[in-house]
């Protein structure tokens, strides 16, 4: 029994080598970014919108996918500022996995938003959000504000401010995501149950 114990002990540690470096890496990608992680990830608030073409769009329809979301005004200079290197990594990272959330705090200017949508060929999901309900769920007081989700929906990183959402450093931060949280605790598991097969036999 002893031996067994060693030898499960030993799989678990090499296990934690096997999983990808992204997973380990995460906190120090999100750094680098200038996102901040929060210690303990809780579950994004879930809420419906609806996005500039009338339709109502639930949060909680991304799961399994990467979310930015993002808080936004066009009468924010640093949030319209920031715009179009949003657009940039989403057209680099779509095909990941990973979806873009921006939600106008505007009270009025909906043709106002629409026009900037148009004009600047943004074909991420942009929802109004006129009464900020929203925007207090989230807490956030001041804009740009930005939250990014694994695929579990959980909060991993927090930004205030603009960030140039396409340089290496953020779509690196972004991708990381996908090996946070439930993947490493699979990857941990598959292979514990691996080993345990692999003992019994012997």
């Amino acid at each position: 029994m002893k031996n067994y114990l060693d030898l499960k002990t030993l799989a678990l540690i090499l296990c934690l080598f096997l999983i990808p470096s992204q997973v380990l890496a995460n906190p120090l990608l999100l750094e680098k970014a200038g996102i901040v992680a929060p210690k303990t990830p809780k579950p994004a608030p879930d809420f419906k919108l609806k996005n500039i073409q009338g339709k109502i769009i639930q949060l909680s329809e991304f799961k399994g996918k990467i979310v930015l979301i993002n808080f936004w005004a066009t009468w924010c200079a640093a949030c319209i500022e920031e715009m179009g290197s949003m657009q940039n990594m989403y057209r680099n990272l779509k095909n990941q996995d990973v979806e873009i959330i921006a939600i106008s705090i505007d009270r009025w200017n909906e043709d106002r938003i629409i026009e900037y949508a148009d004009k600047n060929k943004l074909n991420f999901h942009i929802l109004r959000d006129p009464d900020q309900k929203v925007r207090k769920q989230y807490y956030v007081m001041g804009l740009p504000t930005s939250y990014l989700l694994d695929g579990e929906g959980k909060i991993r990183g927090y930004a205030s401010g603009a960030r140039i959402w396409d340089s290496l450093a953020s779509q690196n931060a972004l991708l990381s995501l996908k090996g946070s949280g439930s993947l490493a605790e699979l990857a941990t598991e598959k292979f514990s149950m691996r080993m345990d097969h692999t003992l019994s036999q012997n």
